[in-house]
């Protein structure tokens, strides 16, 4: 989520401070309790003005309360609110009472720190927060997420303009995201509920018109979504950014929405009329969005069973790009293995006439086999083989029988044999074309995370 991340980072802060506590654990410390020593550590001497003033609140009987989730979990976080260059201070405490969960905005004068603004709210934690300037005014909103209990949680988006902090908006939630769809220099937020137990929900688009007033504007998630899985914004073909809304789909299964926004309408743009469902992007196939070709595209990954002769199933993904109104077109294509780790970019000719299998014959070595596909009633025709080596000898089975290396490291090694030239089959790839289109698979492409 944006936030202030051009501001210094509160990290340097923190990483000083914990240099004083694990110093104070061999400097006669030892005799301190130990809630004293779980404590926030003092802060480095520039910041001594702002201890203080945060001494006093902890003497009240406040703890802190850092959010539990988002970009932003300290318990003190530095941010300039009103875009003058200095950065104001945020700490977050739960006090025992009335709305016992309170942000405290202190701002600087000179070497000292004052209690600015106060922040406060209902709930069990404080879920997350995040800063963001949603009219374009130069002053960042706050916006609050409130753990009320298991399952509730409320979203509150505070104005802090002249350090007098209002409610300008709250709705319940259960994934939120900020982004900025048509380039201007307005933040908009965007809020996700979703029934898990009816499978469905809505995404709203909350935003702040010319005249400073807070409007929304929503538009349905797919039927028969299960759980949000991811919330990304990406382009789509004509430029334009859109938001994509990825969640599970029956067993195993995703489906991803795409919501587009223009003069402050929300439209999910794959959502069918019919059905209710972005049919378009259903997949039986947990594998996540993102641009596979670096190009500023997002794409969406759609499985395409090929064809085979054995009874295990063999997939490529086709990588879809949409426009603003839900039309779909494929960029390329990829093989995924998974259990090996790598992928394979492959050519359009290929398309549907090869097939694919695995060969686990020697210890410390897996191979896939890329054949040409003759019919159910002739042989393949093998003309690539891509292995994974592991174990004590895999440098010298890499570099047997014709092979090329793709990519090392200190436990694997990937490594390719062509098997047919361009005399013997004219669609056949040279190693050249195998070494730039090979890519490993991260872990977040499978997860989710970002």
């Amino acid at each position: 989520m944006p936030g202030c991340a051009k501001n210094k980072p509160l990290a340097a802060i923190l990483a000083a401070a914990a240099l004083l506590l694990f110093s104070s654990l061999f400097t006669g410390c030892m005799s301190r309790n130990t809630a004293e020593l779980l404590c926030l550590p003092q802060l480095p001497e520039e910041y001594v003005e702002l201890q203080n003033a945060i001494n006093e609140v902890l003497k009240t009987g406040a703890v802190y309360s850092a959010p539990a989730s988002g970009s932003h979990r300290q318990s003190l976080q530095l941010c300039d609110l009103n875009g003058d260059g200095t950065d104001e201070a945020l700490a977050f405490f739960n006090i025992q009472g009335e709305r016992p969960l309170k942000i405290y905005v202190y701002t600087k004068s000179g070497d000292s720190y004052n209690k600015a603004a106060v922040i406060e709210g209902d709930g069990t934690d404080i879920e997350s927060v995040s800063y963001v300037d949603m009219d374009g005014d130069g002053w960042m909103e706050i916006i609050v997420g409130w753990q009320m209990g298991s399952d509730l949680q409320m979203l509150s988006v505070y104005s802090l303009k002249g350090f007098v902090a209002s409610s300008i908006a709250t709705t319940d939630y259960t994934e939120y995201t900020t982004a900025n769809l048509d380039g201007d220099d307005k933040t908009e937020l965007f809020v996700v509920r979703h029934d898990g137990e009816a499978k469905a929900g809505v995404v709203e688009l909350y935003y702040i018109n010319a005249d400073g007033e807070t409007e929304s504007s929503q538009a349905p998630l797919s039927n028969g979504m299960e759980k949000i899985s991811k919330l990304v914004t990406g382009k789509l073909r004509d430029g334009s950014s859109s938001l994509f809304v990825e969640g599970s789909y029956e067993e195993n299964g995703l489906v991803t929405d795409i919501f587009a926004a223009q003069n402050g309408e929300l439209r999910n743009a794959t959502l069918s009329s019919r059905t209710g469902l972005s049919e378009s992007t259903v997949r039986q196939y947990t594998v996540y969005c993102r641009d596979v070709d670096n190009d500023g595209i997002m794409e969406v990954p759609v499985p395409r069973v090929l064809n085979s002769k054995s009874d295990t199933v063999y997939r490529v993904l086709d990588w879809y790009s949409f426009n603003k109104w839900g039309s779909r077109s494929r960029k390329l294509t990829t093989y995924h293995n998974y259990s090996d780790g790598w992928y394979l970019v492959l050519p359009d000719a290929w398309d549907d006439i090869i097939t694919i299998r695995r060969e686990d014959t020697d210890a410390g070595e897996r191979a896939v086999v890329f054949s040409v596909w003759n019919g159910a009633d002739r042989p393949a025709t093998d003309f690539l083989v891509i292995y994974s080596i592991r174990g004590e000898n895999r440098e010298g089975m890499a570099s047997k029988d014709g092979r090329v290396v793709l990519y090392k490291s200190n436990e694997v090694i990937y490594a390719a044999k062509i098997l047919l030239s361009r005399e013997e089959w004219s669609l056949a790839p040279d190693i050249s074309y195998i070494k730039e289109h090979f890519s490993l698979i991260y872990s977040e492409w499978i997860t989710g995370l970002t």
